[in-house]
């Protein structure tokens, strides 16, 4: 089959790598793939030096008429039609407008907030099939008015097997560069999410993907630690940071900021316990790579975090918003090695079971056959 992934990101998030580990597998399983996505996107997964097909769209959002009539006389004689995100869905929706001829799937990587009046109607009219990430998004999905029947959980993945194995090399330029000045006994804490400056920001504010949780949770606990946080990489951003652990009563001096890092493989080694205490995370990949690692987690009990946990066998979970009880979970790990090895080694074959590309690639295999039979 001919599967076109509009894609309007730049490569960067989760929903990106996602994409591409899709399009990977499926050219692999015998299908063509073409990314319709913008030209970041293309440039920072290397799409021509891989040669992967590729069409560059400058613009997903407005009236773009040219680009999408364009785009549908290109995508004619494509079998299916996929976005993975708000700007490739705009975009998407007018091109069908437009008169855009192939299947219209949408894959859900964040929790719907969707109306039942007006955007649903819309949806049902135009988009063919969703593909809920988790369980909690296709539980999103329905509570917005969407019909079971044009909804399917499929979960999102990328290729974990680099986390099994990393360079020992990658590793050790990464503990020098972050863990130089590490005093023996020091419990490395590492949490991986985005955090983007805002001008309305307050230091008091909830954040989506927890920080503000965290660092209730450090100012209550008794072993010391060291913060290693990766993905925000603006200065405003990790300023930011350095002052909500403040006002939470945490060690700014303690936190240690990696920016964004392309391969992560070398850094998840560097950690005792990785944490997500986010609110209403739709899957939460940070949390699958960091137990592919072999690292023990611990994950709010929000949104698709569940899935990836099970709570006391393959990680620990928390209520969204309990910082005593990160407290609590950080401080049992911090106190029992033993523990975190055994929990980190049996996530590391439960998220290997459920959430390695090849699974994903498989099941969307799967549907194309079940929708799309004459194709």
């Amino acid at each position: 089959m001919r599967i076109i992934q509009l894609i309007a990101g730049n490569g960067k998030g989760g929903a990106d790598r996602v994409a591409h580990s899709l399009g990977r597998g499926l050219q692999a399983a015998g299908h063509e793939v073409v990314y319709a996505a913008s030209p970041a996107f293309a440039e920072f997964l290397g799409l021509s030096r891989s040669g992967e097909i590729h069409w560059p769209l400058q613009r997903f959002r407005g009236l773009a008429f040219h680009e999408l009539l364009a785009f549908n006389r290109r995508a004619a004689s494509a079998d299916v039609v996929l976005t993975h995100d708000s700007g490739s869905r705009h975009f998407a929706l007018l091109a069908k407008c437009l008169g855009l001829r192939p299947p219209l799937w949408f894959m859900r990587h964040c929790i719907s907030g969707t109306t039942r009046f007006g955007g649903v109607q819309l949806h049902r009219l135009l988009v063919d099939h969703h593909i809920a990430v988790s369980d909690a998004i296709r539980r999103g999905l329905a509570a917005s008015g969407f019909p079971s029947r044009s909804v399917s959980r499929i979960y999102a993945g990328v290729d974990l097997s680099p986390f099994r194995q990393p360079n020992p090399a990658a590793v050790a330029r990464r503990r020098a560069e972050l863990l130089s000045d590490l005093a023996p006994g020091t419990v490395v804490v590492g949490m991986v999410a985005r955090m983007r400056p805002r001008k309305c920001w307050t230091v008091a504010a909830e954040n989506e993907k927890g920080y503000d949780v965290l660092f209730q949770a450090l100012a209550k606990v008794r072993f010391p630690y060291r913060v290693l946080i990766f993905g925000p990489d603006e200065p405003e951003a990790q300023h930011q940071l350095r002052q909500m652990a403040a006002f939470h009563g945490a060690r700014p001096e303690n936190l240690r900021f990696a920016g964004f890092v392309t391969d992560m493989t070398g850094c998840y080694p560097l950690m005792d316990i990785n944490v997500l205490p986010a609110r209403g995370e739709g899957l939460g990949l940070a949390l699958i790579e960091g137990m592919a690692a072999g690292v023990a987690c611990i994950g709010s009990r929000s949104g698709g975090i569940p899935e990836i946990i099970e709570s006391e066998r393959t990680g620990v979970l928390i209520e969204e918003r309990d910082a005593a009880g990160l407290a609590a979970g950080l401080e049992r790990l911090a106190a029992t090695p033993a523990l975190r090895e055994d929990l980190a080694r049996r996530g590391q074959a439960a998220v290997f079971e459920r959430f390695d590309a090849p699974v994903m690639v498989r099941a969307f295999c799967d549907l194309l056959t079940q929708r799309l039979p004459r194709s």
